[in-house]
C-alpha cells in the first residue's frame, strides 16, 4: 500500500481512510467561523484590524457622568460638618453655652447667707393680689434663756466704744458705768459666751439727807440711756420701743418688793421687768448721802 495522498479534493482509493488536512483533527469542520456566521474580523462598519484612523488613534471614550465626581461630593459634604460643628462648639464655649462643670469654667453660684432675710425676685400672687415677703425671722437661740444672737464680748466691746467704764464683779456679772448711767451684764449659767441678762440702771443722788428730787432724776437718766443702750441686745426696732414706753409708765413706781413687781413678756425673745425705784441714805453728825435708782430687766427666753 503506498503512502502516498490523493492529490486534494480526490477521493481515496478503495479500502484506503481519507486524510484529513494538516492540523485539523479527524471528525471536525475546517477551520473557520461556524456555518452561516459572517467571517472573522472587524465589525461591519470599522475598519480592517490594526489601521489606523485618518486622524491618528482613536479618540478615548466620554468620561462617565457622575462616577468620577462622587467621591469628592462625599468628601467635601463631610469636611463642611466638621467645620460647622467645630464653629458652633466654639461660639457657644464664647458666649456661655454648654457646661463647664467638668472644667471649673462657669463662675459659681452665689448664695445668701442663712441670717439674712431673702427678698422675693417678683411678688408671687394667690388670688390675684400680691402676697407681701415674710418677716425677718430671728436669730436662733445658742441656749435656753441666752438673748438671741447676742455675746458677752461683742455687747462690752459695743459698750466700751461708746465711752463705758467696764469691770467684772464676779457676783453682778460685768458692770459698765457712765455718768449716770449703768449697765450689767450677766453671761449666761451654761454657756459663758453668751448673755443671759442685762441690768440697765439710771441713778440721781445729792450730798444730804433727803433728796426727793432725786427720783425723777434717776427715771429721767434711765430714759435717757435706754436708746443708746438697747440697740447693742435688742436687735428689733419694734421690740426696743416697747421696752422704752413699758420702762417710761412703770419705772417711776416706788419698790414695793415682789409683789410691785411689773414685767413685760415678748413671746419667744426676752422677759422684760422692773421693781421702780429705790433709795438709799447714809451718814451721820450732818453729813448724810442719799442715791435713788431705778432699773429695766431684760432676760433671754426660757422655755
Amino acid at each position: 500500500m503506498s503512502n502516498q495522498q490523493p492529490p486534494y479534493g480526490q477521493q481515496p482509493p478503495y479500502g484506503q481512510q481519507p486524510q484529513q488536512p494538516y492540523g485539523q483533527p479527524q471528525g471536525q469542520p475546517p477551520y473557520g467561523p461556524p456555518q452561516g456566521q459572517p467571517q472573522y474580523g472587524p465589525p461591519p462598519g470599522q475598519p480592517p484590524f490594526g489601521q489606523q484612523y485618518g486622524g491618528g488613534y482613536p479618540p478615548p471614550p466620554p468620561p462617565q457622568k457622575g462616577g468620577g465626581k462622587a467621591p469628592l461630593i462625599i468628601f467635601a459634604v463631610v469636611m463642611a460638618v466638621v467645620v460647622l460643628g467645630a464653629g458652633i462648639f466654639i461660639v457657644s464655649r464664647f458666649t456661655g453655652g454648654g457646661s463647664d462643670d467638668a472644667t471649673g469654667g462657669s463662675a459659681p453660684a452665689t448664695t445668701q447667707p442663712t441670717d439674712v432675710p431673702s427678698v422675693p425676685s417678683s411678688s408671687p400672687t394667690t388670688g390675684g393680689s400680691p402676697t407681701a415677703p415674710g418677716s425677718p425671722t430671728a436669730p436662733k437661740q445658742p441656749c435656753d434663756g441666752c438673748m438671741p444672737g447676742i455675746t458677752v464680748n461683742g455687747s462690752v466691746k459695743a459698750l466700751k466704744g461708746r465711752g463705758f467704764a467696764c469691770k467684772d464683779d464676779g457676783v453682778l456679772g460685768i458692770r459698765c458705768k457712765k455718768g449716770n448711767l449703768e449697765v450689767a451684764v450677766r453671761p449666761d449659767y451654761s454657756n459663758k459666751a453668751y448673755v443671759e441678762r442685762i441690768n440697765i440702771s439710771g441713778s440721781a443722788g445729792a450730798q444730804k439727807q433727803n433728796c426727793p428730787e432725786c427720783i425723777p432724776g434717776a427715771v429721767a437718766a434711765l430714759k435717757q440711756g435706754l436708746p443708746t443702750v438697747l440697740p447693742y441686745f435688742v436687735p428689733d426696732a419694734a421690740i426696743r420701743s416697747q421696752l422704752v414706753a413699758f420702762a417710761a409708765k412703770n419705772s417711776a413706781r416706788p419698790d414695793t418688793g415682789p409683789s410691785g413687781v411689773q414685767s413685760l413678756p415678748i413671746e419667744g425673745s426676752y422677759r422684760v421687768s422692773t421693781h421702780g425705784y429705790s433709795g438709799v441714805t447714809v451718814g451721820k453728825n450732818g453729813r448724810y448721802g442719799t442715791s435713788y435708782s431705778t432699773s429695766l430687766y431684760v432676760d433671754g427666753w426660757s422655755s
